[in-house]
């Protein structure tokens, strides 16, 4: 499935044949010829590589790949519909400011400097794990602004009237669990982890390949154990895997954090927004400020200012 080039309207086509459990109903419930439908079922098989049917005088009924295809559907359809309904469908409210972020730490205090700089704006935000969309999203007015994490030395390829202005790059550094035998160390060469159970978050936009490859560097190929979005501290903490995270991240309970020796992995924090929009010269501004919220992250996280202060940045 390596060349698998699936789109929203294949899956939806795979929804309908399996709701249905004939290719007759399921036509009737698309408004095509049978044979139309059958054609785009070959063709939807031939990119996945694999048979999704199997076809027989009572219907048809789902392969054990198809099945895993139609459950990956059910969750790629609504979140699809969902993103066309809140960034395509709904007017803006007037002097209203949309957000979108992308799990960078610097986001609730950007959210305090837009609220000091921009008063009389309704602030309002979204969530999604892909730069790449953000940046869709910034230059279709569908956000006012956004922070971008960029993993890896790649940069962000934005069209004209986007700008974006880096606020900062800084290291990953590991979570371990705290009773970890690395736990007491000061530094973890990444070599160290190459035996561990890896939770990565599956956010897309290269980041699993630019993980690969520093481990890969490293003499290992990671053993990822969780594929999660969310959630990864409490795995950690529950001794269930290694995971990167920002070092300005808080150790909870029953996990501890530290930089990988040589500094193998950085990630970039982008402000974007559009540079006609009305308020462009004031998110100049909010740029300025995104950075002194950064070096306050810093200074509260004694492990990382320690980590500087010793001149490992």
């Amino acid at each position: 499935m390596s060349d698998m080039e699936l789109q929203v309207r294949h899956l939806r086509v795979l929804v309908a044949i399996a709701r249905a459990g004939s290719l007759n109903r399921a036509a009737g419930e698309l408004r095509l010829a049978q044979p139309a439908l059958s054609h785009q079922l070959r063709r939807i098989e031939q990119l996945v590589g694999e048979r999704l049917f199997d076809r027989g005088p009572r219907g048809v009924r789902p392969t054990r790949i198809g099945e895993l295809v139609l459950a990956r559907a059910a969750a790629i359809i609504p979140a699809f519909d969902e993103l066309d309904r809140d960034f395509r469908l709904q007017q803006p409210s007037p002097g209203g400011l949309r957000i979108g972020w992308n799990d960078s730490s610097l986001v609730p205090g950007l959210f305090g400097c837009v609220e000091r700089l921009l008063p009389g704006h309704e602030l309002t935000s979204r969530a999604d794990l892909s730069h790449s969309r953000l940046v869709t999203q910034v230059a279709g007015g569908c956000v006012d602004l956004a922070v971008a994490m960029i993993c890896g030395p790649r940069t962000l390829a934005v069209p004209d009237g986007v700008r974006a202005e880096r606020v900062v790059v800084e290291p990953s550094f590991v979570a371990l669990p705290a009773r970890h035998p690395l736990a007491a160390s000061p530094v973890v060469e990444l070599g160290e982890l190459a035996q561990e159970q890896w939770i990565v978050s599956s956010c897309g936009d290269g980041c699993r390949v630019v993980f690969r490859e520093m481990c890969l560097a490293h003499g290992f190929t990671p053993r990822i154990a969780h594929d999660v979005d969310a959630l990864r501290h409490r795995l950690v903490s529950g001794e269930h895997g290694v995971c990167l995270v920002q070092p300005t991240t808080p150790e909870p309970p029953g996990m501890v954090i530290r930089p990988l020796a040589g500094d193998p992995m950085k990630v970039q924090h982008v402000l974007l927004w559009r540079a006609d929009h009305p308020l462009g010269d004031r998110f100049a501004a909010v740029h300025l400020a995104a950075v002194a919220v950064y070096e306050q992250l810093v200074a509260q996280n004694d492990r990382y200012r320690g980590w500087m202060d010793n001149g490992v940045a």
